[in-house]
């Protein structure tokens, strides 16, 4: 009975103020959509600027390791090579030398006198 009589009449006459203060602003409705969607579409369009942007920046990263990779392995085997001549080179100033010094070192040895073998026993 104290819903029919006091609860019941006080959610209409509150119903009734609240869509006579809210009714006004359906009015602005469709600018707030507008403002909506006019966010949403800048908000869509910086996403999409800065997906196709960090896409970009990495293939330019991308290719720029690959390029200094590449310049790299030219470098290393441009370096190798190099070192590999002088390599060459000096192995092949070193060889007479190292002829010279075994031939020295092969007449030293043959030009001292062998020992005589000691004279085997005699049994007799």
């Amino acid at each position: 009975m104290l819903k029919l009589l006091i609860l019941f009449p006080l959610l209409l006459a509150g119903g009734a103020l609240a869509l006579g203060l809210v009714l006004p602003l359906f009015a602005l409705l469709p600018l707030v959509l507008a403002i909506g969607a006019g966010v949403v579409a800048i908000g869509l369009i910086f996403a999409v600027f800065g997906l196709v942007l960090r896409v970009f920046l990495a293939v330019v990263v991308g290719a720029g390791a690959l390029f200094a990779g590449a310049l790299g392995f030219g470098f290393l085997l441009a370096g190798g090579a190099a070192v590999l001549a002088i390599g060459f080179a000096l192995a092949h100033l070193l060889l007479p030398l190292l002829l010279i010094a075994g031939l020295i070192w092969l007449i030293r040895r043959h030009s001292h006198p062998v020992p005589a073998l000691p004279a085997p026993p005699i049994d007799g």
